[in-house]
């Protein structure tokens, strides 16, 4: 990803999240296409954590003609209980963001919201896949598109860990019903939108 292009995309998040991006992190391993991820601290406006990838959408996808678009890049919000600040425990958030942003380009496909995928489980780890929903916590929709260049857009989608039992909660009502569950319309209704690494009574 180009420096300006690098520029809107954190001025956009800056924008939307209402704070300034202080911490980037950039991969210890390179891969193709190169991405480097957005560390947002929960604050008033939205007091979760936020990680978001920076480059994922230097991957032109092969995109059907009514699609959103054809590049994505990818927002985590994260329970502001997690310690992001805790090497090893940022690491393993950051395994997961990576194994999903970079899953168009190893399998030369593609994907928007309401796909969903799937990873070899790891000793030890209860998240065994990911669905890909609008990010609807935050209010304005313009989100969900940030004009990188003359030709080239981001679509900018939330990305959700599921365990195993969630992957097959969501095979069973479909993905329309289990976006519901995700964001219920009611405000009374819990919220199952936030990431975890082991699941809490919060999801």
């Amino acid at each position: 990803m180009k420096s300006r292009e690098m520029d809107k995309l954190t001025k956009h998040f800056d924008t939307f999240f209402h704070q300034k991006n202080e911490y980037v992190l950039h991969p210890v391993v390179m891969t193709d296409p190169h991405i480097d991820t957005l560390i947002y601290e929960p604050n008033e406006a939205y007091p979760y954590w936020k990680l978001v990838t920076m480059g994922a959408s230097d991957y032109r996808m092969p995109a059907p003609k009514k699609a959103l678009g054809d590049r994505n890049e990818y927002i985590m919000f994260i329970d502001p209980k997690e310690d992001l600040k805790d090497k090893a425990v940022l690491d393993r958030y950051m395994r997961y963001l990576m194994e999903v942003a970079m899953y168009p380009a190893n399998n030369h496909c593609f994907v928007s919201y309401g796909h969903s995928m799937e990873w070899a489980i790891e000793s030890g780890e209860e998240m065994t896949g990911a669905y890909l929903e609008m990010p609807q916590l935050i209010s304005d929709p313009a989100v969900m598109r940030c004009k990188l260049g003359l030709f080239k857009t981001a679509i900018c989608l939330q990305v959700i860990l599921l365990t195993r039992k969630e992957i097959d909660r969501l095979l069973e009502i479909g993905s329309e019903r289990f976006s519901y569950w995700l964001y219920p319309e009611d405000p009374t209704a819990p919220r199952h939108f936030l990431c975890e690494l082991s699941r809490s009574d919060i999801f």
